[in-house]
């Protein structure tokens, strides 16, 4: 995978696992950044798939 490609994958799912926190604001803040984790890392397998979450990390390590 390239860099851009993995760029472009973690900062979609940055962005859309932000908006889902943002909009519980009855959770406490603690909660919320538990909920961001798991719905980032979530999207992060969606899109580069399991087996290539590794190949995505790698990429975005690159100088």
């Amino acid at each position: 995978m390239d860099k851009e490609t993995a760029r472009q994958i973690a900062s979609a799912a940055h962005h859309a696992a932000q908006a889902i926190v943002r909009a519980r604001v009855d959770l406490p803040v603690p909660r919320r950044d538990q909920l961001y984790n798991r719905i980032y890392l979530g999207l992060l397998e969606d899109s580069a798939g399991q087996g290539n979450l590794a190949e995505l990390l790698a990429a975005l390590a690159r100088p």
